[in-house]
Parts: C-alpha cells; sequence; structure tokens
C-alpha cells in the first residue's frame, strides 16, 4: 500500500493513500486497514471514509463530492486534523462545514473558500494557504482569522515557483507588493481581492490557473513565465518578465470583471516598478 508522507503544524503525518490504488483495489482492502489512522482520499471518494472508522487525520484531495461522501466525513467523529488540499470549489454547497465537525483541532486549506461557517466553529486552529501577512501563510486561531481576512490588501503577489527562480521572482514581487500595500487600493467594486502568482517551473506540464469569480468575489491567476528563459535572462529581463506576467494577468481580470480598473492599476505598477 502506498503511503503519503507530509509534515502539518510541526507533525510529520504518513497518510494511507487511497488515491494511488487503482479503482477495482479499493474495493478490496486489506482488514487491517480499518485501523489506519492517517488517510488520503478525493472528495469523489469521501464514501469509503466508514471503511477507516479509526481516522483521526484526514487528507482530502480534488474531485466532486457527493451526499454520500459528505454524509460520511461529517459523521466521522474521531477525526482531530483536516488537510482540503485542493482548489477552491465550484459552488458553496462544496464547502466544507466546520460547524458539523466541532471535534477537529487543526485545519489546513489551501483557500478560505473551501471551508464554510467559520463563525460556528470554536477552538479549531486554522491554516489557509491563500492568507498572507509578512511573506507567511497565516496561522490563525478561528475569530481573529474572520477579522484578518477582512484586512487583506486587494493584491497579493506571490509565486508558484520552482528553487533559485522562486527566490528570484518574490525578490522582484516584494518591492511591487509593498509599494501596493502602501497605496492600499481596491481596484475593484466586484472583487474582494486578487491573486496574482506566477507559474514558473521546470515541468511545462503543469498548467496554468485562470479563476475569477464574482460570486465568490476572488480572483487568482497563475500564468507562466518560461522557466528556460527565467533562468537564462538578465536582472533587468527578469524584473521586465515578471512585469509583463503582471500585466497579462491583470488584462485577462478586466475581461471578466467590468468593475476592475485596468488603465489606473497598470499606471500604478508602472508607477512603481519604473
Amino acid at each position: 500500500m502506498e503511503h503519503l508522507e507530509k509534515t502539518i503544524n510541526g507533525r510529520n503525518f504518513c497518510f494511507l493513500n487511497l488515491e494511488a490504488l487503482e479503482p477495482d483495489e479499493r474495493g478490496s482492502l486489506p482488514e487491517n486497514c480499518a485501523q489506519e489512522k492517517h488517510v488520503c482520499l478525493s472528495l469523489s471518494h469521501l464514501d469509503k471514509l466508514p471503511l477507516f472508522p479509526a481516522t483521526e487525520a484526514l487528507y482530502l484531495t480534488g474531485g466532486i463530492p457527493d451526499p454520500a461522501g459528505m454524509a460520511a466525513l461529517y459523521a466521522a467523529k474521531s477525526l482531530k486534523l483536516l488537510v482540503l488540499d485542493y482548489e477552491e470549489t465550484d459552488s458553496d454547497e462544496d464547502g466544507i462545514r466546520l460547524d458539523l465537525l466541532p471535534q477537529l483541532e487543526y485545519v489546513l486549506s489551501r483557500s478560505n473558500l473551501n471551508i464554510c461557517r467559520l463563525d460556528e466553529a470554536r477552538g479549531t486552529t486554522i491554516e489557509v494557504r491563500n492568507f498572507w501577512r509578512g511573506g507567511k501563510p497565516v496561522k490563525i486561531s478561528l475569530a481573529p482569522g474572520i477579522e484578518l481576512a477582512r484586512r487583506q490588501f486587494f493584491v497579493f503577489l506571490s509565486t508558484e515557483g520552482e528553487g533559485a527562480a522562486a527566490v528570484k521572482i518574490m525578490e522582484i514581487l516584494n518591492p511591487i507588493q509593498a509599494a501596493l500595500n502602501k497605496m492600499d487600493k481596491r481596484y475593484s467594486s466586484k472583487l474582494d481581492s486578487i491573486a496574482i502568482i506566477p507559474l514558473c517551473v521546470s515541468d511545462p506540464t503543469v498548467p496554468e490557473r485562470r479563476y475569477v469569480s464574482l460570486k465568490k468575489r476572488y480572483a487568482d491567476l497563475r500564468l507562466r513565465i518560461d522557466w528556460d528563459a527565467f533562468c537564462r535572462a538578465t536582472p533587468g529581463q527578469r524584473q521586465q518578465l515578471c512585469r509583463e506576467n503582471i500585466l497579462a494577468s491583470s488584462a485577462y481580470i478586466a475581461k471578466k470583471d467590468d468593475s476592475f480598473l485596468l488603465k489606473e492599476f497598470l499606471a500604478d505598477i508602472a508607477a512603481v516598478t519604473d
């Protein structure tokens, strides 16, 4: 059986990875699997969770949950730690209701949009990877987290990068982020925040991301910077590649959000990068 090793909240976990199994193998698990306390499942396979009644830590990957799967999740009374390792769900109904999991001690999620009923949960520590402060993901207790989320700056810059490229991109983006934070402007009446996160990795098959949701009032753009070109570029060329990525990302947002002040945003970017 394949396992997935992860460090979460300073602890090492070894999750039994059911997603590594072929479909016909999931129905014939060894009897001792029922004693597994750390399990990795997709949202689509949550209905398999009752096979693991001792589960204390659950690592969830992407998929489409059905009512039986969600019911199995909310019935898992021994569950203490929950990891939501997938992008934003497409509907509010797919969000994990923390009020139905009062026994949880720790939640780690890629996005605040994957969890709901925050104000009805108690005693849970939540780490949300799309809230940042001081260049680090924010780890927060519940009530302060809600307030902090409302105080986030409108523009968030980061990178989905690899090795030295990621470091060099952040060296370029951090001063831009600091300057935009000082301006503290909202460039849209229909969005509460936008994340522009250049993608720069050696694997060309890693997909870009173009997500703009007026319903959820959030945008997440991860357009590619060519890895080879960036690694060969001079410092000035790298600066230009990052700037072009920001401009292309903001232009895409403007196509989806007619209230987005594209000219003003581009003027501010030009002012802080020239």
